[in-house]
């Protein structure tokens, strides 16, 4: 018999809705902190972005000259009162803040920013959130922001610029889907089914490196990385530089870290 019903229509972005959520809160935090007053968003930023020099003399607070030294060499043929003003911003109000290893996550520098992290994320986000489910989705997430912040202090101790960005947790998420995505034979439209990508084996360390096309794509995420962090080629669009650092911090963790969370198949 004739069904008279018109087939079911496939959304036009087939996002698990974890990432969705995500998506607009990147999106209504950038845009709130367009419509403060003046001087607020620089509130927003000292309590909320990772300042490395912060967390490195909560730890030695024996460093301070070290870290003034480290300002005075970066200031140069700057305003020094301008950069003295970020100093008592950033370092000398509040304590460590250690919850900002998490929240600078949530902040970016511009629209673009925002943009480029939000393509990134439904990308490879999306399959590593419907292998987990939301709540190891997350967790992982924020396990690799964390490990960002840290890889990034540990390389930039004195440093009193604040780190932002989504871009190390998502780059966490791209080592995790890395686990899975290039398995032999599969079809990347097939990723928007849940039951699909539940049912890929996951790549052991091991055989993962015998992955031509995964390891072509790791080569790439580590060159294209460390490029733009350089500086060696210009990022169009942007005057800030990237913090190639935090995504490689927060690459490992996802790499690392996903057999933890993983309730797809088993490796065979």
């Amino acid at each position: 018999m004739h069904d008279p019903r018109p087939p079911a229509r496939e959304p036009a972005l087939n996002l698990p809705s974890v990432v969705v959520w995500l998506l607009a809160a990147l999106v209504l935090i950038h845009a709130g902190r367009g419509l403060l007053p003046d001087g607020y968003d620089d509130l927003v930023i000292s309590w909320f972005a990772f300042v490395p020099a912060r967390l490195t003399l909560w730890l030695e607070p024996g460093r301070l000259d070290e870290v003034i030294g480290a300002l005075a060499q970066s200031a140069a043929g700057q305003d020094i009162a301008d950069r003295l003003q970020l100093v008592r911003l950033l370092l000398a109000d509040g304590g460590v803040r250690l919850w900002t290893v998490l929240t600078y996550g949530f902040l970016h520098g511009s629209w673009m920013h925002v943009v480029s992290n939000a393509v990134w994320l439904a990308a490879f986000g999306s399959p590593v959130a419907r292998r987990l489910g939301p709540g190891r989705f997350v967790n992982l997430m924020a396990l690799s922001t964390i490990a960002g912040a840290l890889l990034h202090w540990w390389t930039r101790d004195l440093d009193i610029q604040p780190l932002v960005g989504a871009s190390a947790g998502i780059s966490g998420l791209t080592a995790a889907a890395i686990r899975f995505v290039f398995a032999p034979g599969l079809r990347f439209g097939a990723l928007g089914d849940d039951a699909v990508v539940r049912s890929i084996p996951a790549e052991p360390l091991g055989r993962l490196w015998r992955n031509s096309r995964a390891l072509l794509f790791v080569v790439f995420w580590f060159v294209t990385n460390i490029l733009f962090g350089a500086g060696l080629v210009p990022i169009f669009g942007e005057g800030a530089s990237i913090a190639w650092q935090a995504h490689i911090g927060g690459f490992l963790a996802g790499l690392l870290l996903f057999p933890l969370f993983d309730r797809g198949r088993p490796p065979a």
